[in-house]
């Protein structure tokens, strides 16, 4: 098939957990929406579902079986839930809603194999010897780009493929953009692989401004969200090299907002049940102003006048 421009668009999948018996049925995985349909349909009341990794893909799916009357254990191998991906006070905020939402947590726990009867998986086998009982596992350990294409079409490729702020490869002809790309974040003055709507929705825009000859869209801050139980986290920006952390509302209850700052400018928030928090952080992160710290932390200091002083 001939080009003039060609677009790739080719996501990530699931990082495979390499264990004995990962290929037993009822070992699961959840990256699309036929993975989904093979999730919920193995959810049914009474059934138990272990979840290996504790990120946003196996807590949102804890919630879910739980809502869907399962028993849940999640099997984290760090020392706390979502230590990649967030800042302690919210790890320890989402630990103790999911403890009494009745999820058991196991962190500090490493997955030794899958253990099964008649082809199908009955139990999580830890290396400390134990046997979690099960009737469904989900591995939620990651995504991979999926860079093959390109890298055999010889295009750079560095945990994504390489592109600029127009979405562009290094053949001038071939765009890539979404999870599988390696892209500028200027905010940050660094290059990073980011897994999110929004980030694909930004890319698309700067390859079709690009390829009709348009200026190019404004600069996001980047954002994602996750949902869980009663709970709506949304995340504006990445804590890159953050000096500093300000918890803004009790930290055993929401609304709660964590903001990460660098010599007292906000880098990123994390918000539960707090759009206020959210859509000010997202502000002051593209302002790139130094904000008093003092007046961050008061919950009874609306973010609106933060923004405008």
């Amino acid at each position: 098939v001939d080009y003039d421009i060609l677009i790739l668009a080719l996501g990530a999948r699931a990082r495979r957990l390499e264990a004995p018996g990962a290929d037993l049925a009822g070992v699961l995985e959840l990256r699309d929406a036929s993975d989904a349909d093979r999730l919920k349909a193995a959810l049914v009341p009474g059934r138990k579902l272990v979840v290996v990794g504790g990120g946003y893909v196996g807590l949102e799916a804890a919630a879910s079986a739980r809502a869907l009357g399962c028993e849940v254990v999640v099997v984290e191998r760090e020392d706390r839930l979502l230590a990649r991906v967030a800042s302690r006070p919210l790890s320890d905020f989402f630990a103790a809603h999911h403890a009494v939402q009745g999820v058991e947590i196991l962190t500090g726990a490493t997955v030794a194999g899958f253990e099964g009867k008649d082809g199908a998986v009955n139990g999580v086998r830890l290396s400390d010897g134990r046997t979690i009982p099960c009737d469904v596992a989900l591995v939620g350990i990651g995504g991979v780009a999926n860079v093959e294409l390109a890298r055999d079409a010889g295009l750079a490729c560095a945990d994504g493929v390489v592109v600029d702020l127009e979405a562009r490869t290094e053949d001038p002809a071939i765009f890539a953009l979404g999870d599988m790309t390696h892209r500028p974040m200027p905010l940050y003055d660094r290059n990073f692989r980011l897994e999110s709507v929004p980030n694909a929705l930004e890319q698309a825009k700067q390859a079709a401004s690009a390829i009709v000859g348009r200026n190019p869209p404004a600069g996001e801050v980047p954002w994602f969200w996750s949902d869980q139980y009663d709970l709506k986290l949304q995340i504006a920006g990445v804590p890159f090299d953050a000096d500093q952390i300000v918890v803004r509302g009790e930290g055993g209850a929401a609304p709660l907002a964590v903001f990460h700052l660098r010599e007292g400018r906000v880098l990123a928030v994390e918000a539960v049940n707090a759009p206020a928090e959210f859509m000010g952080g997202r502000v002051l992160i593209a302002k790139g102003v130094q904000v008093d710290i003092g007046r961050l932390a008061d919950v009874s200091i609306p973010m609106k006048s933060l923004i405008t002083a």
